[in-house]
């Protein structure tokens, strides 16, 4: 039953990805309205809300009610969000989605919860039959609705982790999925505090925009405009290697707050550092040395 009411909740976002899929009118504001009322629906049938971050002064805070639903809404729906905006090439999002959805499901089978570790292979056979035909000829798209439905899995699936295994920290997951979602902050940062444009205008600037664009063309030496396709489908695995740099200690350290909390502040830091270093173009120069010797 509780598969069902997943599946049941995560219809409105799905739904607003869709018809964005579709016809291209559809807003940012809705799409994250269509987000809020699936969390709304997952908080009123599964009861996900998040009632804890184990740190002693924050979790007073959760002990209001009001605060714990805005929390929750905010949160589930910006990871929702985040698998959309590292959507970019062949097979990113794909095998993002995949090791997150393996790291759930080891601590799932580890506390033999049931109902997340059966989600969660659901998810990654769904997956992985889809990442047949995405890459790296990208010959199938999961759009904003597939990106969308796989946010909210991974969003609900982590609250339920959490809340029905108390010996879980409320760390883990946010270790866990802390590439998508840092990747949308620093969207937002960059987008509202540096360029002050809306937070909603796209551009080009993600990290692996910038992967694509100054560091691939370097290591397999391509013209910018020759082999699109290899250059998009070698993109990816890069992307993949930096998000299992927080699987790996997340899957290791799950049970141990402070240890989690570190990982976190570090791959924000090296995500900063990897960023800068790339936007102003050191990469680029460090590989070209390194190629004449």
């Amino acid at each position: 039953m509780e598969i069902f009411y997943i599946l049941l909740s995560a219809i409105p976002i799905t739904f607003a990805g869709l018809v964005e899929d579709i016809v291209k009118k559809i807003t940012v504001k809705i799409r994250l309205f269509a987000a809020f009322i699936s969390v709304v629906i997952g908080i009123l049938l599964l009861n996900i809300v998040v009632t804890s971050i184990d740190i002693p002064f924050f979790d007073s805070l959760f002990q209001i009610k009001v605060f714990a639903y805005i929390f929750t809404i905010i949160a589930a729906s910006g990871v929702a969000n985040s698998i959309n905006i590292i959507d970019g090439y062949n097979g990113l999002s794909a095998v993002v989605s995949i090791l997150i959805f393996l790291a759930l499901g080891y601590v799932a089978f580890e506390l033999h919860d049931v109902l997340v570790l059966g989600m969660c292979f659901i998810m990654i056979g769904s997956i992985g039959g889809f990442f047949i035909w995405n890459y790296p000829f990208g010959k199938i798209f999961l759009g904003d609705g597939g990106a969308y439905f796989i946010g909210f899995v991974i969003a609900v699936l982590s609250i339920l982790l959490v809340n029905r295994n108390s010996e879980v920290s409320s760390w883990f997951p946010l270790l866990v999925v802390i590439y998508p979602v840092f990747e949308t902050v620093f969207s937002i940062y960059r987008r509202k505090i540096l360029k002050k444009t809306k937070i909603g205008h796209p551009d080009s600037f993600h990290l692996h925009q910038l992967l694509y664009k100054r560091v691939v063309p370097f290591i397999f030496e391509l013209d910018r405009k020759e082999n699109v396709l290899l250059r998009n489908s070698a993109t990816s695995p890069f992307l993949w290697l930096i998000c299992s740099l927080a699987i790996i200690p997340a899957i290791l350290f799950w049970q141990h707050t402070y240890i989690l909390i570190i990982f976190v502040f570090l791959f924000c830091i090296f995500y900063i550092m990897l960023y800068k270093n790339i936007a102003k173009f050191k990469i680029g120069r460090v590989l070209k040395y390194l190629k004449t010797y």
